[in-house]
């Protein structure tokens, strides 16, 4: 954890719980909330993949997919799909207002309704606390 948030480690561990239980209920892995300038708030414990990948990548993507969204007159980003040859990655952003993202992958295609939805549900309950915890 750097010190760009100073989140106290009760907060952390339910956010971290909270991740486990969306992977837990459906087939996403490697969950994580990132936050838009790039530091790697929480994540799950299948989340063992370079930092990285999870930091600065996403923040670069939210950036440019906010300005294609509002450029080409669809308004506010709220996710961004990523199709590789192997599964998917999928980011979830949150509202203006809110600084944070989350950050998934899956292999599966035919659900990715099933797992957005249970994303936004799931985020819905993260936001509250991370919106606490924004400067």
């Amino acid at each position: 954890m750097e010190a760009e948030l100073n989140i106290p480690q009760d907060v952390l561990n339910d956010l971290m719980r909270s991740l486990e239980i969306l992977e837990s209920s459906t087939d996403l892995e490697g969950t994580a909330i990132v936050s838009k300038t790039g530091l790697r708030i929480a994540s799950s414990e299948t989340a063992d993949v370079v930092a990285d990948i999870y930091s600065a990548s996403p923040a670069t993507l939210i950036s440019l997919g906010e300005k294609i969204s509002e450029g080409v007159g669809q308004g506010e980003l709220r996710e961004l799909v990523i199709r590789g040859t192997r599964g998917y990655t999928l980011i979830l952003v949150g509202d203006k207002d809110t600084d944070f993202m989350l950050f998934t992958n899956c292999q599966k295609d035919i659900m990715l309704g099933y797992y957005f939805h249970k994303m936004r549900k799931a985020f819905k309950i993260i936001e509250k606390v991370l919106k606490q915890l924004q400067t």
